[in-house]
C-alpha cells in the first residue's frame, strides 16, 4: 500500500472520530413536562455526550482500535514477506477490542519471526549470485509480498468500515444517553422545551453542566 493510502486512512479515521460532534448539533429536545406556558432552556448536547465519562471512554477506545489497525497496516507494509497464516493470526489478534496479555505476547512472537524473515529476504536480495535454492526462496518472498499487497488493500477497506460502524453505534448510544440526561434535568426543573445551543446559542437557563452530571450518574 502506498504512503498516501496510509495517510488517507488516518485522515478518514480522524473524521470518523469527529462524527459524533458533527451529528449532534441542532437538536431540539422536549422534556415531556406539561404546563400552561413554555419554560425554555438550552443545552450543549455535544458537550454532554462527548465530555461525559461514557463519551471520554468511547473516544479513548476508538483511538485505541484505530491505532492498532494503523500499526498493523504499517507493519505488514514494512514486512511484506509475511505468510498468509501469519497474516491471519496477526489480524485476528489485533482486531480484538481488548487483547489479553497472552494475545499481546503472541503478537510479539509472530512479529519477531516475521522481522527475522524480512532480514533474511533483504540479505538474500542483496547477494550478487544466488544458488538455485536461494533463487527459489527469493521468488517465494516476492510472491508473499504480492499476496500481502492485495491482503493489505482488503484490510484497509475492512478496517475503515469497522471503525465507521463502531463510531456510528456508539455515537447513537451516546446521543440517547445524553438526551435521557437532559430530559431528567428538564423535568426536575420544570422546563418544557430545551434547545440545543447550536440553534439557540444565546439562550438563558443553560442545563449543560446539570445534564453532564446526570449523564455521569447513569448506570
Amino acid at each position: 500500500m502506498q504512503r498516501n493510502k496510509k495517510i488517507g486512512m488516518k485522515a478518514r479515521a480522524d473524521q470518523i472520530g469527529w462524527v459524533l460532534a458533527a451529528a449532534l448539533g441542532g437538536v431540539m429536545l422536549a422534556s415531556g413536562f406539561q404546563s400552561t406556558g413554555d419554560k425554555i432552556a438550552v443545552v450543549d448536547l455535544v458537550q454532554v455526550a462527548t465530555k461525559s465519562n461514557i463519551g471520554i471512554g468511547n473516544a479513548a477506545q476508538f483511538n485505541k482500535l484505530k491505532q492498532a489497525r494503523q500499526d498493523l497496516l504499517q507493519f505488514v507494509e514494512q514486512n511484506p514477506v509475511i505468510t498468509t497464516e501469519q497474516a491471519q493470526q496477526l489480524h485476528d489478534l489485533i482486531i480484538k477490542d481488548n487483547p489479553t496479555d497472552a494475545d499481546k505476547a503472541s503478537i510479539t512472537t509472530i512479529e519477531t519471526a516475521i522481522a527475522a524473515t524480512t532480514k533474511a529476504s533483504q540479505d538474500l536480495a542483496a547477494k550478487g549470485t544466488l544458488t538455485t535454492e536461494e533463487t527459489t526462496q527469493l521468488n517465494e518472498y516476492r510472491h508473499r509480498a504480492d499476496v500481502m499487497n492485495t491482503t493489505e488493500e482488503r484490510w484497509y477497506t475492512e478496517f475503515m468500515n469497522s471503525l465507521q460502524d463502531w463510531s456510528d453505534s456508539h455515537r447513537l448510544d451516546n446521543l440517547n444517553k445524553a438526551r435521557e440526561a437532559v430530559s431528567t434535568v428538564a423535568k426536575a426543573q420544570a422546563f418544557t422545551i430545551v434547545f440545543d445551543k447550536g440553534v439557540a446559542p444565546y439562550g438563558a437557563n443553560d442545563l449543560t453542566d446539570a445534564a453532564l452530571q446526570a449523564m455521569n450518574a447513569q448506570k
